[in-house]
């Protein structure tokens, strides 16, 4: 039934016109498109179902243009441009445009003002930021911003062990991040092993959240707003994606 519910609702999302909503109800649309290019890429006969890969990535792109407007825009918060930022980076991994690498790593450091001793300074502990300094280290190869990174990891995983799953989906996508291209790299084996541990715990709870997430959109139909619709569609080409893996061998 989801295989048949994000079908649907990718054509649906097709004939959409971006321009009309806010750029921030929009991140998890970005990433189901490149979810859904880096599929196609790996999977080419799905272009049957979903086009051509420059075409699903000229999709995002036309996302990351809303960003790139927004991005030194002082009047948007902090945390929102944050988010700009690591999504117009995230654009450039599967797709090499070195112009929104540039532009994103560019604001990040604006985001990431360095004091007068040199040290990074945080303008808030949240997903995006810490999404940000992922990038950072992955791109500019910023070791400080690794660690930093960590911390708030760790700091996230305190709050969902103490209880508080309401920031569990809003974590999810940057301790898997950190652990994928940070962790493995800088953690020492006993520390890698605890947070693969941890994501191994916390994945039921986020496919049950994620559930309700794609129930609710069922329930509200058309009358779902673009924040919704863009979680679920990307939830949705998570799941497709993983099912190809599953059925073709791919890790």
């Amino acid at each position: 039934m989801e295989k048949g519910l994000f079908h649907d609702l990718y054509k649906r999302l097709n004939m959409l016109d971006v321009r009309a909503y806010s750029p921030d109800q929009l991140s998890g649309l970005l990433h189901g498109y490149l979810t859904v290019y880096s599929m196609v890429r790996v999977y080419p006969w799905l272009e049957e179902d979903f086009g051509h890969p420059g075409g699903i990535h000229e999709q995002a792109k036309e996302i990351a243009r809303l960003y790139s407007g927004q991005l030194r825009n002082e009047d948007v918060p902090v945390d929102k441009r944050a988010g700009y930022a690591a999504d117009l980076m995230d654009v450039y991994q599967v797709y090499s445009d070195l112009g929104y690498l540039k532009n994103g790593v560019d604001v990040a450091y604006e985001i990431l003002s360095a004091r007068e001793n040199g040290k990074i300074m945080l303008p808030c502990r949240t997903p995006n930021v810490c999404r940000l300094l992922c990038n950072c280290y992955y791109f500019a190869g910023d070791e400080e911003c690794g660690e930093l990174a960590g911390r708030l990891v760790m700091e996230a995983l305190g709050y969902i062990r103490g209880g508080d799953r309401g920031v569990l989906l809003t974590w999810w996508d940057a301790i898997c991040l950190y652990d994928d291209v940070i962790g493995t790299m800088e953690l020492p084996k006993e520390e890698q092993e605890r947070l693969n541990e941890e994501r191994a715990r916390l994945l039921g709870s986020v496919e049950r959240e994620e559930n309700e997430r794609i129930e609710c959109f069922r329930q509200m139909g058309q009358d779902a707003d673009m924040g919704l619709v863009a979680e679920v569609f990307y939830i949705l080409a998570k799941r497709e994606f993983e099912m190809c893996n599953g059925l073709h061998g791919k890790k």
